[in-house]
């Protein structure tokens, strides 16, 4: 059975990998080898990955049959549909999924009080958009996320309009209202904390609210499981309920004699299993949680014996037969990687008594095991997970999550009580916060390192030789396998040469140099709210690249999309020297001003700065920081937001040098910016526009376009090409690498 639903998996997967969608009769060709392989014996391993395949891609027809028309992109249309979400509410307004009789599509209004119900019907005036966010190497893949939950448009609903409430239904998303109601009464229970949200996410798995730092101490203690209602939860919750059960039962001799206290307490696991993952909304972990339990207890009631590995591969089976694209989450690989470590790790043993084997030893199992997923899926890994795990597990599962249920059960009939037992849960998990912070605050207490897939399969490899019986033969191998995992580092630029990256960070500005042995960031993207493309994209970019410490950023300005990210970038790397035109902006660190005529040399590359001279400051856009980089064969430009006052200065001030063969174009490619005399005497090759997609500037402008087609200089963009990388080398010509184009799936656009 294993064997089977690996294969499967492997099908899954290797449709996942597809830049396009095969023909959907396809299907149909693969069903018939898959039914010749059911009579031979030795290919139906070849069919179940055949099935895998097959399946997975009539889904993706399925999830992907429904398009936005690009003419109905940005224009006022009118949707008739029900609230599929619960809705989120911050300062920036709310946000839901909007259910229409087509597909899910993500909406959002700047208002906060539009009291919205999941199952409501309504009729909206709104403005959609395909889904299309920024292209990075090691950051979230929104794209990939929404394909996930069937998500195939974004919009806002336009706040001029009026907004029709039509009825309210409780067959539609009942289990969503449900969740909502018993979210909205908690919220009204609780107390506001620090830890007040993370109640929440243990009762109804909304994590609304929860700010990035705080999960930045989750991450960095291996903690993040504890917030997400999983198997462990639903483990811990399903075990007392087979205790107490069980011993009540057996006091009871008319029930014992109609059924055993075994049979009643298995029943009892199973339907807190099933409650506790409904309050979940039944997430991929619950999933897998639930369906494992259920065929145990199946086991237990049928007097029936059931293997471990039997009960994992149903389950996998199970979950990607209802979803094959779960396999696009870090969620389904962290939740069945992980069981399936527990598995190996532990099952199969001779087990000695004690603590240690029946609880330090998963706690070893799972924090060793899953070092190489955890690199793979978020470039780190915890060095203290043990330590934070092993106090804190026992506490969330058998004290805090009962805590917080008995809540949701008080909540039905008593506020008083609920306040009560909430406030309890509360202050203890506040406890349990301070120590998680405390340790995440240790300098060695994270190990980053970012790997090529290669080297994540290697490792596993070792995991698993490592993880084997004692006394097995070649046990300690496994270590030799772990070496790359360990000491891999990223090839380095060689002397002379330019490793130039520009990232996408939608409508905004940030770019890397590396030199052998040097590397500058110029300006950090922007920051909307809790989304810090410093944060998100500039540092895991950085840390991808296996640089430990930045030698030089360079802010250009003050606006938000240039300068929103720099104190994330800045809390990585608090030791880099900042060059910007506002260092009053910026006075925390160690800031001057990027004058003109300031230069430096680094590995045989030159750098200098070319505007703004000391009399410009001052002029916003048009004080931008002018970066000119050169190595014997090649140049770059860095322009920031200038426009044609200072483009004018720079022409008639440094023509002679202001060759480059790439320009980062200036302002975004605004009709403010790009004079011909300028463009002329820069001379570029290739010209880059930092842009968003169907950003509301409408940038490049078309006769900025128009100007570089006169001057046959070749365009790239940050939303057709994602991040894009050049190799300048001291060669005639130099290469370049486009994420998007690199990294196509079949549900990008």
């Amino acid at each position: 059975m294993l064997c089977y639903a690996i294969a499967f998996l492997l099908g899954d997967v290797l449709l996942q990998q597809c830049k396009t969608l095969p023909n959907v009769y396809w299907v149909f060709g693969m069903l018939s080898v898959i039914f010749l392989t059911l009579f031979t014996s030795y290919f139906r391993i070849v069919g179940m990955f055949l099935l895998g395949f097959a399946w997975a891609l009539w889904y993706a027809h399925l999830s992907t049959a429904w398009v936005l028309s690009k003419d109905l992109e940005g224009k006022s249309i009118w949707l008739d549909g029900y609230i599929a979400s619960i809705p989120s509410v911050s300062l920036y307004g709310t946000s839901w999924i909007f259910s229409t009789n087509k597909t899910f599509i993500k909406l959002s209004s700047q208002k906060t009080n539009l009291h919205l119900k999941v199952g409501d019907r309504w009729k909206l005036n709104v403005k959609l958009k395909r889904i299309h966010s920024t292209f990075n190497p090691n950051s979230f893949d929104y794209e990939a996320w929404a394909m996930q939950q069937g998500i195939r448009a974004v919009g806002y609903v336009i706040n001029k309009s009026e907004s029709t409430w039509i009825s309210s239904d409780w067959y539609h998303f009942p289990l969503g209202r449900i969740r909502q109601t018993l979210q909205d009464k908690l919220i009204h229970a609780l107390t506001p904390s620090v830890t007040s949200p993370w109640i929440i996410a243990l009762a109804v798995g909304e994590h609304h609210g929860i700010s990035q730092e705080n999960w930045k101490i989750l991450r960095d203690t291996g903690t993040n499981h504890l917030m997400a209602i999983a198997g462990l939860h639903i483990g811990c919750m399903s075990g007392l309920m087979y205790v107490i059960v069980n011993a009540l039962w057996r006091r009871f001799f008319y029930l014992t004699l109609r059924l055993p206290a075994q049979h009643a307490a298995s029943i009892g696991a199973l339907f807190m299993a099933l409650i506790y993952g409904a309050l979940a909304g039944f997430s991929i972990p619950t999933q897998r949680a639930c369906i494992m339990l259920m065929l145990f207890l199946m086991a237990v009631l049928c007097r029936r014996q059931s293997t471990s590995w039997a009960a994992w591969s149903i389950a996998l089976f199970l979950v990607l037969a209802m979803n094959p694209t779960c396999v696009l989450t870090e969620s389904f690989w962290l939740s069945f990687g992980s069981v399936a470590l527990i598995i190996y790790g532990v099952s199969g043993r001779l087990a000695p008594g004690g603590l240690w084997w029946k609880y330090g030893r998963i706690q070893w199992v799972i924090g060793l095991g899953l070092v190489p997923l955890s690199i793979w899926l978020f470039q780190q890994c915890s060095l203290i997970s043990f330590i934070a795990n092993s106090i804190a597990i026992p506490i969330v599962g058998f004290v805090i999550v009962p805590l917080v249920l008995l809540g949701c059960f008080t909540s039905i009939f008593s506020t008083v009580i609920t306040k009560m037992v909430l406030f309890s849960a509360d202050t203890l998990l506040g406890f349990v916060w301070k120590f998680l912070s405390f340790l995440s605050h240790i300098k060695w207490a994270v190990w980053y390192q970012s790997v090529p897939d290669p080297i994540v399969f290697f490792s596993l490899i070792g995991m698993m030789l490592l993880l084997l019986p004692i006394g097995m033969p070649g046990r300690w191998f496994g270590l030799i396998w772990l070496f790359p995992l360990i000491f891999y580092k990223p090839i380095s630029p060689a002397i002379g040469e330019i490793r130039f990256t520009l990232l996408d960070v939608g409508q905004g500005l940030s770019a890397i140099v590396q030199t052998a042995k040097h590397s500058l960031v110029f300006d950090a993207g922007p920051r909307w709210g809790d989304i810090d493309m410093g944060e998100t994209v500039v540092v895991p970019y950085l840390r991808s690249m296996g640089i430990r410490q930045l030698d030089r950023l360079v802010v250009s300005h003050g606006d938000n999309d240039h300068i929103g990210g720099a104190r994330a970038v800045l809390s990585v790397y608090p030791n880099a020297i900042v060059k910007t035109s506002v260092p009053e902006l910026l006075a925390n660190f160690s800031v001057s001003y990027c004058l003109r005529g300031e230069n430096w040399d680094w590995d045989g590359v030159q750098f200098e700065f070319m505007y703004p001279p000391a009399t410009l400051l001052g002029l916003n856009n048009n004080s931008s920081c002018v970066l000119h980089i050169h190595n014997k064969a090649h140049s770059i430009l860095l322009t920031g937001d200038i426009e044609k006052i200072a483009e004018k200065f720079l022409h008639e001030e440094a023509a002679n040098g202001l060759r480059a063969d790439i320009l980062v174009a200036p302002h975004h490619g605004s009709k403010t910016s790009a004079n011909y005399d300028f463009l002329n005497d820069v001379g570029a090759k290739v010209v880059l526009f930092p842009i968003g997609y169907r950003n509301r500037y409408h940038f490049p402008h078309p006769s900025v376009i128009a100007r570089y087609e006169q001057l046959q200089t070749t365009m790239y963009n940050t939303v057709m090409n994602g991040a894009m990388s050049f190799s300048l080398t001291e060669q005639k010509e130099f290469s370049a690498r486009f994420f998007r184009l690199d990294h196509k799936h079949y549900w990008n656009d």
